[in-house]
């Protein structure tokens, strides 16, 4: 009976340590999943703030090229407001003109 104890005992005891050795390998592997996924988190932070980067970065250069086309457009509309007092006066000179011809015409006429 002291061989079925001693080998009851070194089963036992074995038993017990394999339980131990699994439930630490679970501990570790859980540990290891719990890095991974905060790897893998700091990851995707990293891709969205530099994705969010570039996009400002070409928001900006997009933002500027706006500006310049602005700046030109509002020299256009300088000159063109500039024409467009010219020809209005030359306009109201020509209404003048007309105006004075045809009271000519009228005195003519009587």
């Amino acid at each position: 009976m002291t061989i079925l104890q001693i080998f009851g005992a070194v089963l036992g005891a074995s038993g017990v340590w394999k339980v131990v050795e699994i439930l630490i390998q679970f501990k570790m592997q859980k540990r290891l999943k719990k890095a991974e996924i905060n790897n893998l988190n700091a990851q995707a932070n990293s891709l969205v703030v530099e994705n969010y980067k570039l996009w400002t970065e070409n928001m900006d250069r997009r933002i500027k090229e706006l500006e310049s086309k602005n700046v030109s457009q509002r020299k256009r509309i300088g000159k063109l407001e500039s024409k467009n007092a010219e020809m209005s006066q030359t306009i109201i000179k020509q209404r003048e003109r007309i105006n004075e011809l045809e009271a000519e015409i009228k005195k003519y006429k009587k």
